[in-house]
């Protein structure tokens, strides 16, 4: 009898142990849980409290971006704005710059103005521009017609005396009838594909449009080199704004 009261005990201890470990365990589970739980939210709230107060442009302002047809790496800058505004690493322009709209804008090449000046539309953007003569020529970013549930594609003839077109490699034409220094956009599936350009009979190397996904907006520019013209692509993106200092 002892040794089956002792067995008993043992047997009673070893069960509350392990109660209380399930327990500790479940405690744990939950305060993990509960954890996530309010986290997410706030994490979600801090981001949207820093998309809410960051600062805004002022009505009025012009979105503008630079596209260098000098090829010469020299630094550029507005008047109104040392900072440099040169073109990414294999991209053909800069990505947009938010400036003063409806006022004369003096674009900087090497810290010499370049022959202008432009005056960017309010609330508008626009593409400048600068020709291998150093002249600056403005291109209006018509944003009519845009759908956010598609991709949005903009086309670029930068070539002089060139009709330019853009089609896909082996199927229909996507751009056509382009005349030097215009642009044309259409909103497109969000898809994949193979692009080539041609000026007449011209035709260009081909270009692979990255995966692109609805709201995105991707250019395409059609520019002038030594030799046969270049079709190079680029995303659109604009810097975040930065007030002036007080």
């Amino acid at each position: 009898m002892k040794i089956r009261g002792s067995q008993t005990a043992r047997a009673d201890g070893t069960g509350h142990r392990l109660k209380r470990r399930a327990r500790r365990v479940r405690a744990l589970v939950l305060a993990a849980l509960t954890t996530a739980a309010v986290a997410g939210p706030n994490a979600t709230s801090a981001q949207e409290l820093t998309r809410l107060y960051a600062p805004k442009p002022p009505a009025g302002s012009a979105y503008v971006r630079v596209v260098d047809l000098t090829r010469s790496g020299s630094p550029i800058s507005f008047s109104s704005d040392a900072r440099a505004v040169q073109p990414g690493s294999g991209e053909a322009a800069s990505i947009y710059r938010i400036v003063k709209g409806g006022a004369p804008l003096t674009l900087n090449l090497a810290g010499k103005p370049v022959n202008g000046p432009v005056t960017p539309p309010a609330d508008a953007f626009s593409t400048l521009v600068i020709t291998p003569d150093e002249s600056l020529i403005l291109i209006p970013d018509s944003t009519e017609g845009r759908n956010d549930l598609k991709a949005q594609l903009r086309f670029y003839n930068l070539v002089p005396d060139c009709i330019g077109a853009v089609t896909v490699v082996d199927g229909p034409k996507v751009f056509e009838g382009v005349a030097t220094h215009d642009t044309r956009q259409r909103s497109i599936n969000p898809i994949e594909a193979t692009l080539e350009a041609s000026c007449g009979a011209t035709k260009t190397e081909t270009l692979k449009l990255p995966p692109l996904k609805a709201g995105d907006h991707y250019s395409l520019f059609l520019v002038p080199t030594g030799g046969a013209p270049v079709l190079a692509g680029q995303r659109d993106e604009t810097e975040p704004y930065r007030a002036p200092a007080n």
